[in-house]
């Protein structure tokens, strides 16, 4: 099985959306390749960008699932697929946090999947996980971290 970094867009929005997301944003010349279900609705595509020298292909379908439902019931997603090398974490950090939605930076290990609400013009701040002892060992010393003054 090949890892993937896999987003799950809850808020509505339309697949075109991410692909002009990502012609501002990555690649000016990207590729589309749009696909219709029975109903001849729109609802799945497949967009090819360059991203940092890296030649990357981006999966987007749109579906119904009760996964992150508030309510259990099934709500409207768009499910977003991307291998997981290189730069793919940044990639997806960066569509979701401008729609809003979940992250699985790597769907073949044990971390859950998290919420990354949405900023203006998809820009977030980085998310740096670290534990306590390899801060302290980056730091050359004991960290103590305190509250921003307002």
């Amino acid at each position: 099985m090949t890892a993937k970094t896999h987003g799950y867009i809850t808020k509505e929005i339309e697949l075109e959306q991410i692909y002009q997301f990502i012609l501002k944003w990555f690649d000016s010349s990207a590729r589309v390749n749009r696909y219709e279900n029975k109903k001849g609705e729109n609802n799945e595509m497949a967009v090819y960008f360059t991203y940092k020298g890296e030649e990357r292909r981006l999966f987007a379908i749109v579906y119904k699932s009760t996964k992150f439902s508030k309510t259990g019931q099934k709500e409207r997603q768009i499910f977003l697929d991307l291998g997981y090398w290189g730069s793919s974490v940044e990639i997806m950090k960066s569509i979701i946090s401008n729609f809003s939605g979940y992250l699985d930076e790597n769907d073949c290990d044990d971390e859950e999947p998290y919420f990354i609400e949405e900023h203006p013009e998809g820009i977030m701040p980085n998310v740096i996980k670290i534990t306590r002892s390899e801060l302290n060992r980056r730091m050359g010393g004991t960290v103590v971290i305190i509250d921003d003054e307002e």
